[in-house]
């Protein structure tokens, strides 16, 4: 019992990492935080994700522009676009890798004002 609660919560911490962190902070700037929050949350959600981490940058830029292209062939995972899950699934991790390593440089408005820790991103 204690290993399933553990396993719940620590599902749940990802969650609210993911929503709080990713989402609301880095992809919408729907709030400000000063360097050593931020600094925590990103080290929290790193934790909590654990392989599921995403880097907030390229969340942010894919997130930005999910919602300035919905459901067109800009979309960077439209499920419209593609054949199957499985293709359009393959094709965002693809695209987010590109981001990740700077082989896709997005339009200008996207990629700004997302949190970053070079160091911790390595």
């Amino acid at each position: 019992m204690p290993i399933l609660l553990f396993l719940i919560l620590h599902w749940y911490l990802s969650l609210f990492a993911q929503t709080f962190f990713h989402h609301r902070y880095g992809a919408h700037k729907m709030f400000t935080m000063n360097p050593f929050w931020e600094k925590f949350f990103f080290i929290f959600t790193w934790i909590t994700q654990g392989s599921s981490y995403l880097n907030p940058r390229a969340y942010a830029i894919m997130h930005r522009m999910h919602h300035a292209y919905s459901d067109t062939e800009k979309d960077p995972h439209s499920p419209h676009y593609f054949r199957d899950a499985f293709q359009m699934i393959w094709k965002t991790k693809d695209y987010y890798y590109a981001l990740v390593s700077h082989q896709v440089e997005p339009e200008a408005r996207f990629d700004k004002n997302y949190p970053t820790w070079p160091k911790l991103e390595k």
